[in-house]
């Protein structure tokens, strides 16, 4: 894997003139391809690397509303318990978070806000929170259109879900959990104070994606008087 790594550096680095270009495209289009395989093969190493990570695979039926979804149902009931708490910005049906919100108000939840409204709505200190939203921007368009609502906004259109989990992540509580659905393991990320703890992979077979669960926990943080920035405690030590 080193060697592989250190040549596709190689041809990244290369100093490919003017002239160059104009005669070999296709050593250009290699050298793109070797920056994308670097990028890939580095953050599948780091990823890799994390230690005490679990990753679990198994199968199930398919289930449009995800807390049905048996090997999903046991995971969510392993960390929200009895669901004190919890907040659900996307709660669907069949959620066990003690707050929950769906922007249909035909749905079991509380409150029928835009999720991003909810988010902000919110107090602080939670236990965790259920992040399901639409998995794809197709997704929220259906939604957009089960409701009635026939544009989406532009920050529907670009920022979605990020935005949101910006809003709620400093309002979970040190120690707390974010238990992220969808097709990517994403979630929220080390940017936002959360370490990777474990993933399930729910396939269902033919030509359905595998639902994806991937559980963080929130880290210590700590505000850097100097700059006004947070740093991670947990981060300083295992990255040595």
């Amino acid at each position: 894997m080193k060697k592989v790594l250190r040549i596709l550096k190689q041809i990244r680095n290369l100093n490919l003139g003017p002239n160059i270009e104009d005669a070999a495209n296709e050593s250009l289009h290699s050298k793109k391809l070797a920056i994308e395989a670097i990028e890939y093969v580095e953050a599948g190493a780091k990823s890799a690397a994390q230690p005490g990570v679990v990753i679990n695979r198994i199968w199930a039926m398919p289930n449009r509303w995800t807390f049905k979804i048996k090997p999903i149902a046991e995971i969510v009931k392993r960390y929200v318990g009895s669901g004190v708490g919890w907040i659900d910005p996307f709660a669907g049906m069949n959620s066990p978070a003690e707050i929950t919100n769906d922007l249909n108000p035909e749905r079991q939840a509380i409150y029928h806000l835009h999720a991003k409204d909810f988010a902000l709505f919110l107090g602080t200190e939670y236990n965790g929170v259920l992040f399901d939203p639409p998995y794809s921007l197709r997704q929220v368009r259906e939604c957009y259109d089960e409701m009635g609502i026939a544009l989406l906004s532009q920050e529907d259109t670009n920022l979605f879900p990020n935005n949101i989990k910006e809003i709620i992540a400093p309002k979970i509580r040190e120690g707390g959990h974010a238990l992220s659905f969808g097709w990517n393991t994403i979630g929220f990320g080390i940017g936002l104070g959360f370490k990777l703890k474990e993933i399930l992979l729910v396939c269902h077979g033919g030509k359905h994606n595998d639902t994806i669960v991937t559980v963080e926990e929130k880290q210590v943080t700590t505000v850097n008087m100097f700059e006004g920035k947070l740093f991670n405690f947990a981060n300083c030590f295992s990255e040595r």
